[in-house]
């Protein structure tokens, strides 16, 4: 009986402790300084009205496609069609240096709540990355 204590206790250390690697994702980074190598760890969600919103889109994986659309939507239950209104969209060409990121600004002049979303042009239906931030 000891033995099979000792034994189940040594797969339970051994499932712990195996080396699953954690599943690289895609993210959003904000930030209220443009995005630089000493800037980038300083990641913000809180935004004045006026202020210039940088972002950083990264990705583990290279971007197959050629165009991304960045869509920013102000969410609210206030707002009619679900509680969500799109504020700001755009398409940008991804380079073949920058395959990996895409980096860029703008400026949102309500406060509220807010979420972005990056599509690849190939798939509108399903974001490759989201966040929320807010403009108080």
């Amino acid at each position: 009986m000891k033995k099979l204590r000792v034994f189940l206790l040594l797969i339970l250390i051994a499932i712990c402790l195996c080396g699953c690697k954690p599943k690289e994702q895609t993210g959003i980074l904000f930030n209220k300084d443009p995005i630089s190598k000493d800037t980038v760890m300083n990641a913000s969600r809180d935004f004045e009205v006026g202020q210039t919103i940088y972002y950083l889109f990264y990705t583990p994986k290279k971007i197959d496609t050629e165009f991304i659309r960045v869509q920013v939507f102000k969410v609210g239950d206030n707002i009619p069609r679900g509680g969500y209104s799109i504020v700001w969209t755009n398409e940008y060409r991804i380079m073949k240096q920058n395959m990996y990121y895409y980096y860029n600004h703008f400026v949102i002049h309500s406060k509220g709540s807010y979420m972005m979303q990056i599509f690849s042009m190939d798939d509108l239906m399903n974001p490759l990355a989201k966040n929320f931030f807010f403009v108080h």
